[in-house]
Order: C-alpha cells, then structure tokens, then sequence
C-alpha cells in the first residue's frame, strides 16, 4: 500500500507541476444581433478569407487558465480545427452562463469529437458532441436549449452540461481546480495536457488554428445539388386562393408565396404557416412573425421525394424576386438572395436531430415584409 500511495503522490505531484504558464482569457458577452444572425445563417459568422469562424464578442470577468503541459498526444499530431458558427455560439452562451472560458469547452469539443465533426459514440459508451457517459449525464446533464427536455445527443445540452459538470468538479478554484475538472472529466493527462493546449490556441495565444470543411462548404458552388435539369413548372404571377388553414395569421406577401408555390405544386397537401408567439423558436424564427412556410414533401425520405423538394426549391430560387423571398431551407441547405446562387450548409440552432430541425422533410420560405 505504501508503495500504491507514492505512485498516487508522484502522479498528483506531475499533474500541478505541469501548470508551467497562465493565460488570463474572458467569458464573452454575444451581441444579440450578431447571435440571431448565426442562428439564421450559421455560415455569416465564418470569414472565408481566414477559415475562422467569429463571433462578435467583449470580455467580462477575467479567468486564469493554466497553460499545457507534458505529455501530449492528439495535439501532436492534429491542430485544433475551425469551430463551427453555431457551435461557438452554444461554448459562448455556455461560458456565459457558468462564467467559465468558452475557450475551454472550445478544447474539450475539439479533443473529444471536433466540435461534432466526429460525433458517434466511442468504444466505451460516451455519447454526443462532449461526450458523456450516460450515468454522468443522468446526474450533470442540464437543459441547454430550454426545450425541457436533457438529452446526450443534443448540442446545446451536451455544451452546457459540460460546464456545469466542469463547475461542479471545481474548475473555478484557481489553476489546481482547473486541473482537477479536467481530470475529472477524463482521467488522462495528455488529454488534460491536449485540451489546454487547443484552448489557449482558440485564445490566439497557443498553436494555430487549421482550416476544416466547414468554412469551405460555406462557399458558394452547388454544381452537384439535385433539380438543375429538372423542368419546373411556369408562373405568371396569378396565384389563386389555396383554400389551406396554413394562409391563417400570415403577412401578405407570405400569403401570396404560399398561394404560388402551391400553385406550381400541387402535390403538396400540408403547409406549416403562423406559430404562436409563445413558441420557444420565436427569438428567431420568421414564423411567428407570420412571414414563413413550411412546405411539406410527399415521400421526402425516398429518392423521388427529395428530388421533389429539390424541384420546389429550385422553383421558389428562380422567382426569389418576384416573391420577395428572404431565404430558403432545404435538405440541411439554405440559400438567400444577398448569397447569391449557392446554397450553404444548414445547421439548426438545436442541431440537425431529426428530419425536422435538419429540414430534409419540408422547403422552408422565409419572405420580406
């Protein structure tokens, strides 16, 4: 036993000597412009020219982070990666609400699954984008995105539950709390060693940041997307009553948009239009506003009915103008006007879970008032 505990001595001895430097980084304040923009457009926050995703932001309270230590192992050998927009907005709303570095969850994301690049569950169970096992979950997973509901594989549970389990392993308690927090949540010390080194590169004081897909996926070019050489339907601007309970609420160019997309496709049969102002999405959804509809794809899990929303999509594309459309989301795509003709990557603020919040089920048309 003696010689078990030197072991356990010598180790914890390493662990606070490897706290070799500081860096003083802030939890940040999001504009809320600049959050409702990424929400609607996750690829505006990525500058193409830099690779970097940005968010507009100001420090508050002032953390000390220790810097990284030996060893290391996946930092060795893979940079840290540009962090998607909506990702960085839930680590900034996370740090935010638990006062912690949102560079911090920034480098456990990046170790343990690239900010979900890389999200499945590893060969010992851990689940989701901050990969949790189940029973730490069930006792420190939190709420993140006010559905009420905590779920592992959600992104925004996943992000605030990692901050709180961080906050409540005593990460606040100076440079032995951070070790012991990161210790806590996986019991390794390069990977200790690996998730700081990736922090202080997200503080633009440590280790560059490489380019990933994503900003690149950001550019316009959809040559390869579906219904280029599909014929579309006509439109002479008369678009008749749909007689459909979706028109209900709606503003009146909304109204008109969803007469002529039924107009030219009349296989829809279910249309989404006004929500409640109570509904949970209203801090950035244009359906509450009644200036959106959700078209509804017979078949949209087949080849044919993807093809279909394709169709319709590419239709309301062509007579954005003439309709005064906002933007359109498809098929985890989305495309404005002020973009010009290539669609983007489609993220979800809630994360593309399911067929629904990854919009492969219905053509969403947002228009101008």
């Amino acid at each position: 036993m003696k010689a078990l505990a030197w072991v356990v001595a010598a180790v914890l001895l390493f662990i606070m000597a490897a706290s070799v430097g500081m860096i003083t980084v802030g939890t940040a304040a999001v504009v809320p412009a600049i959050t409702e923009q990424v929400r609607l457009d996750p690829c505006s926050a990525i500058d193409p020219s830099s690779a970097t995703a940005h968010l507009s932001t100001s420090p508050t309270t002032g953390f000390s982070l220790p810097k990284w230590g030996s060893p290391r192992h996946q930092s060795l050998h893979s940079a840290a990666q540009t962090i998607p927009a909506t990702v960085k907005a839930l680590y900034v709303a996370a740090a935010n609400r638990y006062k912690i570095p949102w560079q911090l969850l920034a480098g456990i994301g990046m170790a343990e699954t690239r900010h979900g690049r890389n999200n499945t569950t590893s060969s010992a169970g851990a689940q989701g984008l901050m990969q949790f096992m189940p029973g730490t979950f069930a006792s420190y997973g939190v709420d993140g995105n006010g559905d009420g509901k905590k779920q592992i594989h959600n992104d925004a549970d996943s992000i605030f539950s990692a901050a709180h389990y961080l906050v409540a392993s005593g990460v606040k308690k100076g440079t032995s709390g951070v070790i012991k927090a990161l210790w806590a949540y996986n019991r390794s010390i390069s990977y200790r060693n690996d998730v700081l080194y990736y922090a202080w590169a997200y503080a633009g004081k440590g280790g560059v940041v490489v380019d990933a897909a994503d900003p690149d996926e950001c550019l316009p070019g959809d040559e390869d997307l579906p219904g280029l050489d599909a014929p579309l339907p006509g439109f002479d601007g008369v678009c008749k009553p749909s007689h459909s309970s979706a028109e209900h609420g709606l503003r009146r160019t909304a109204i008109r948009g969803l007469r002529c997309i039924h107009a030219a496709f009349p296989q829809i049969k279910s249309m989404g239009g006004r929500r409640s102002s109570s509904s949970s999405t209203c801090s950035y959804s244009d359906h509450c506003k009644g200036l959106a509809v959700d078209f509804m794809i017979p078949k949209w899990s087949t080849k044919a009915g993807n093809s279909f929303g394709w169709r319709v999509a590419r239709w309301v594309q062509a007579h954005a103008k003439a309709l005064k459309v906002k933007y359109i989301i498809w098929d985890v795509k989305k495309w404005n006007p002020a973009g010009g003709k290539g669609w983007r990557p489609y993220r979800h603020p809630y994360g593309n879970t399911n067929p629904t919040l990854a919009h492969r089920n219905h053509v969403h048309v947002s228009f101008n008032s």
